[in-house]
């Protein structure tokens, strides 16, 4: 999600295979069919009959984030309505901007309360109509994918330092010649699948450039990335001032879109793996200040425990993690990350 300036994600609250879909990933073995019953659970907690997905640890709000995590999981366990109940609702409640990106924020007693776009709302959209599309040989997925693919591009991708970056939002992510970046809004199989589009040369930029950038932006004694991060003219990263300087909630994500791409390569989640066998794998903290290293006394989520079990599987560490089982009353957030760290698990042949 994107939050304006100076709040974080939880203060405002393949292409190929991703997915568990069909064919294998760069270099894993074919992925296990994703598990319908665990769509439908999904769905009966989070999916309101209109077709939104409901925030549940945020009072209740809906966002593109989670329109796109919903329509995705809605491909995987093969549910057609569904998905077409959540793309509906996309279009009619949230793509109001007029330049065809999604308004990010709606919350039931105000309706789209900012009407900013998040990049990796939009990605998450459009990579699930693409994979609609393949899934159902629907072609007007496939339109309406490439649109929001476009109007992403023209408005989001820029230049800078000899890199192609996305800006998390349309609006407020401009600081003179500094760029305000989310390391976590680099959804790596989705990049890859637009990048497969006719003239989506830009998007293969953005995967390599974020490479690169994951490469630089490695802060404290762990090495991690920030939730949010600079980038200056001169090439230099660094801690976005405006934000809690932290490694957390958003930045979590990144080992999760790496694996979902296929990546194996121990450097990539060695330092999510560090952070959780730092803490015996059960007591792992839900942040960790930037560069400080000062940690938080709030545990890391049921879901952040299965994108660090499965960094460590991935880094070497073996099962350095113990994820207990979802809570009854366990929040969208924690739940959805769970899914998809099932999900890239599968998909590379791996132990969930």
């Amino acid at each position: 999600m994107t939050p304006p300036a100076g709040t974080s994600r939880r203060d405002m609250l393949i292409g190929t295979a991703s997915l568990g879909l069909a064919a294998a990933l760069p270099g894993a073995v074919r992925a296990a069919p994703y598990d319908g019953a665990a769509w439908r659970r999904y769905a009966e907690r989070f999916l309101l009959p209109e077709g939104r997905i409901v925030d549940t640890g945020n009072k209740g709000i809906s966002h593109s984030e989670g329109q796109g995590y919903g329509m995705l999981l809605a491909v995987a366990g093969g549910d057609r309505a569904a998905f077409d109940r959540l793309w509906s609702w996309t279009q009619r409640v949230l793509m109001v901007r007029g330049d065809g990106l999604v308004a990010w924020r709606w919350t039931p007693d105000g309706g789209v309360a900012d009407r900013n776009n998040a990049s990796d709302g939009d990605m998450l959209i459009a990579w699930a109509l693409l994979r609609a599309a393949e899934t159902w040989q629907a072609e007007a997925y496939r339109t309406a994918a490439v649109a929001i693919v476009k109007a992403l591009a023209s408005g989001l991708l820029v230049e800078q330092a000899g890199l192609t970056v996305v800006l998390p939002g349309r609006d407020g992510f401009r600081k003179g010649d500094t760029l305000v970046l989310n390391p976590s809004y680099w959804i790596f199989p989705a990049i890859r699948a637009f990048a497969a589009l006719p003239g989506g040369e830009r998007w293969g930029k953005l995967s390599d450039s974020g490479l690169v950038l994951l490469s630089k932006a490695r802060f404290g004694g762990f090495q991690l990335p920030p939730d949010w991060m600079t980038l200056e003219a001169s090439g230099t990263v660094g801690i976005a001032d405006g934000f809690k300087k932290q490694y957390g909630y958003d930045a979590v994500r990144v080992p999760l879109y790496l694996a979902l791409d296929g990546y194996r390569d121990p450097y990539y989640f060695r330092p999510f793996a560090t952070l959780a066998t730092k803490y015996g794998g059960t007591a792992v903290p839900a942040t960790v200040s930037l560069p400080g290293g000062t940690t938080t006394q709030v545990a890391a989520s049921v879901g952040m425990l299965a994108v660090y079990r499965l960094a460590c599987r991935l880094a070497g560490a073996g099962d350095a993690v113990t994820v207990p089982p979802l809570a009854p009353d366990e929040d969208y957030y924690s739940t959805t990350l769970a899914h998809f760290s099932a999900l890239a698990a599968q998909s590379l042949g791996i132990d969930p």
